[in-house]
C-alpha cells in the first residue's frame, strides 16, 4: 500500500480515533502476529496534514506509547 489515503468528508478527529483504535488493537493472524506497525507508520504520515491541534494531540500521544 502506497499510502493511507484519509477518506473525502473524514475530519482529523475521526481519522486520528481511527487510528489510534487500530494502535491499540491491531489485528491479528492465527500465529499471533499483529499490524500495529503499518498503522503506527501511516498514523506519523498523517499527523502532518492534521489542522485540529486536539486531534493531534491524541494521536501523538498513543504514538509516544506505541513508537519503539
Amino acid at each position: 500500500m502506497e499510502n493511507f489515503e484519509r477518506k473525502e468528508r473524514e475530519s482529523d478527529m475521526e481519522l486520528a480515533l481511527f487510528l489510534i483504535k487500530h494502535i491499540q488493537e491491531p489485528c491479528k493472524d492465527l500465529d499471533g502476529n499483529n499490524i500495529r506497525d503499518f498503522y503506527v507508520r501511516e498514523a506519523k504520515k498523517a499527523l502532518d496534514d492534521f489542522e485540529n491541534p486536539e486531534a493531534k494531540r491524541l494521536l501523538e500521544n498513543i504514538l509516544k506509547r506505541y513508537s519503539k
